[in-house]
């Protein structure tokens, strides 16, 4: 009797374990190295990719990186991996990456010694299909960071278009550093599809540290962490102008989230970006501003007066959005998490403990929800399941398979998302195995 009990309560345990993952694909398991730096992406097919970074450590304890490799998984499952780049004078920086049409692209920055003496550097990428050869590695230009700076995406980043169009964006530098004659900017350089980078391109009005993205009527926009000035190209044009600045004064962490075309919603905190490591940032309220018909509305405050806030997340979706941010400066296990209407105001915040928060959403509306650990709140913890897949148009949320890791989302049009975990015990104890599932409605 108790053997068929136990058996029974297994058959339960498949059955529910099958329904909940339904829509996850096999996890696949991929080779990386323990404590290797990895990005990953996923396209509306459900091919997706991880670019990753072995380390090194040297016998003084410095760390280092040296070559970059991408691993594929098709649609149908395949893998393959090829090393896209490396070198034994320079160390590399952070790591970018997309996929769509067919195609993936990675971008990336790397220094030598006498570049990092100067707090400059090179900007790389490469680009190929799925399955077949690659164009070799190219330098795209040059970049710069300041000494010490918030976490502002300084680095290069990338965003890929519904029809195939790639934007790289970075901090340039003119080559001219330390000599009185410093002339800095963001600068951008467009790949079409099937053709290589064009010539890069610097825009001293892009806020410092800008990030791309693009809607689904591939408009691409640039904003910056610190900055509330927002700018847009239209569709192909490749011609950047103002489109709006939503606020004035000092700005932290300004983020904007995009649904639709030429709609989404932009959040920024009322306080201050610090260059000074021993000052830090100051933190303010939360303020959010709706991008509709590429226009954005009046600012409108979101979190209660006499709120001190360091980080947020935005989230937009058709028809509203999220905004969640850690309390106390992120030394609290809490987070607070507010419904956005279409006009911009807030709904009740709503306290999260042991539950989840919105992180990210597909092009087509499908929320995913995930613990503030790791996104929010930054305290020691054990590994938290993976993410939870909230569909478009309602239906059961999907949990995946798997730990807490890397989450990527299909933009700006694909309904896709994926998830990419360590399999060893703890983020003390990670193994050489990555285990990489994509989700799809």
């Amino acid at each position: 009797m108790f053997g068929a009990t136990v058996a029974a309560a297994a058959l339960l345990a498949l059955t529910a374990s099958s329904t909940a993952f339904a829509s996850w694909s096999t996890p696949q398991s991929l080779t990386v190295p323990a404590e290797a730096t990895s990005e990953l992406a996923v396209d509306a097919r459900g091919d997706a990719a991880v670019a990753w970074a072995p380390v090194h450590n040297t016998d003084i304890g410095v760390s280092y990186r040296t070559s970059i490799h991408v691993t594929v998984r098709t649609a149908d499952g395949r893998l393959l991996t090829r090393t896209v780049w490396s070198s034994k004078h320079a160390s590399l920086g952070d790591i970018s990456l997309v996929i769509g049409g067919g195609s993936v692209t990675v971008a990336w920055s790397s220094s030598t010694r006498s570049e990092e003496e100067g707090g400059a550097g090179t900007v790389r990428a490469a680009y190929g299909p799925l399955v077949g050869r690659w164009h070799p590695a190219r330098v795209i230009g040059r970049m710069s960071v300041p000494a010490f700076y918030p976490p502002v995406p300084w680095v290069p980043h990338l965003a890929i278009a519904p029809d195939g169009h790639v934007l790289l964006a970075w901090s340039h530098w003119d080559g001219r550093y330390g000599r009185g004659q410093d002339e800095r900017g963001d600068a951008v350089a467009w790949r079409t599809p099937g053709h290589p980078f064009g010539a890069p391109r610097v825009l001293p009005d892009a806020p410092g540290g800008a990030m791309p993205r693009f809607d689904a009527g591939g408009t691409a926009y640039l904003y910056g962490y610190c900055s509330s000035s927002v700018l847009s190209a239209p569709a192909q044009t490749h011609r950047f102008v103002r489109a709006g600045v939503p606020t004035t004064g000092s700005i932290l962490g300004f983020s904007l989230s995009l649904a639709g075309v030429g709609q989404g919603l932009a959040s920024w905190i009322s306080g201050e970006c610090s260059f000074d490591e021993a000052a830090g940032n100051t933190p303010g309220l939360i303020y959010d501003s709706v991008l509709s018909a590429g226009r954005f509305s009046k600012p409108v405050e979101v979190s209660p007066p006499g709120t001190a806030i360091y980080q947020s997340i935005v989230v937009a979706v058709p028809g509203g959005g999220t905004i969640s941010w850690g309390l106390s400066g992120n030394q609290s296990a809490e987070a607070v998490s507010v419904q956005i209407g279409l006009d911009g105001q807030p709904g009740a915040t709503h306290l999260i403990t042991d539950e989840t928060i919105t992180v990210a959403a597909d092009g087509g509306g499908d929320e995913v929800l995930a613990s503030p650990f790791g996104w929010l709140i930054h305290l020691p913890s054990l590994p938290h399941p993976g993410p939870v897949v909230r569909p478009a148009g309602g239906g059961a949320d999907q949990p995946a398979p798997g730990y807490e890791g890397k989450v990527a989302v299909a933009a700006p049009t694909g309904r896709a998302v994926a998830s990419a975990w360590n399999t060893g015990p703890g983020f003390s104890r990670p193994s050489s195995t990555m285990e990489l599932s994509v989700w799809r409605p």
